[in-house]
């Protein structure tokens, strides 16, 4: 039975790889905790790299991993040096320059994070922090109520998560937006976890993916990988391996 479900998607995808073939694919990143971590040897694991290599195998096709700044990871990908960017929140801005999976693959709730002092600020509208400071990690997409309030808004924009935390810590911001999987991680090693608090409602609950450049390679590139990504939905196997990383799947 598995053996004729596979063999369409193996020929469909086999049709579709087109100029890919005989060289590894590139895909970059940052580091996304549980999704996409690179250790001291440059050995990457996460769910982003189990997903990726074996939708790759179904095309016998072979990827390199590569973690840097998210600006950068995301030039790379716009510009045609890199060949997937993985994990990336949909946005309109985005879609203008890269083209997405069709599903979604891990799932983030995004907060804020205040010290005690400042827990009343957030009642779910971010229109009621007109004139209070927000830290908003660069590179990050918050959905669009944020976006819609941010000329109310005294933003400072940290280069990553640790960034904002120290800012947090040192009273030069009075809320930080980000999420718990990327947050939680580095509270711990920064020794923070009993000063600053989650506060509830999340500000969106947003969908990260596979983005890959938009031209004819990555238009080919989205198909082979979307149907890769389409067989390990439909077999389990990517909700089973969400559990196993500890991160939320969409339905």
């Amino acid at each position: 039975m598995h053996i004729f479900y596979r063999l369409p998607v193996l020929l469909l995808c086999a049709l579709l790889w087109g100029p890919a073939v005989g060289r590894d694919l590139l895909a970059v990143g940052t580091h996304f905790p549980r999704v996409f971590e690179l250790d001291a040897k440059g050995q990457a694991s996460g769910l982003a790299v189990d997903l990726l290599n074996r939708a790759a195998g179904l095309q016998g096709q072979r990827l390199r991993f590569e973690s840097v700044p998210w600006a950068r990871a995301q030039m790379m990908v716009e510009q045609g040096q890199a060949d997937i960017l993985i994990g990336p929140y949909r946005t309109p801005e985005r879609e203008a320059r890269f083209l997405f999976s069709k599903r979604g693959f891990y799932e983030d709730a995004l907060v804020f994070y205040a010290l005690p002092s400042n827990a009343g600020l957030w009642r779910g509208d971010p229109n009621e922090l007109s004139g209070h400071s927000v830290g908003l990690v660069v590179g990050w997409a918050y959905g669009p109520a944020i976006e819609q309030a941010r000329s109310k808004l005294k933003l400072s924009h940290p280069g990553d998560v640790a960034t904002g935390l120290r800012m947090l810590q040192r009273g030069r911001i009075e809320l930080l937006a980000s999420n718990e999987r990327n947050t939680e991680p580095v509270l711990q090693a920064m020794g923070l976890t009993q000063q600053m608090l989650v506060l509830q409602p999340p500000i969106a609950v947003q969908a990260g993916h596979f983005a890959y450049p938009r031209n004819a390679q990555g238009e080919e590139l989205r198909q082979a990988f979307d149907l890769g990504l389409e067989s390990l939905h439909s077999s389990g196997a990517l909700r089973e391996l969400g559990r196993h990383w500890g991160v939320k799947v969409p339905d």
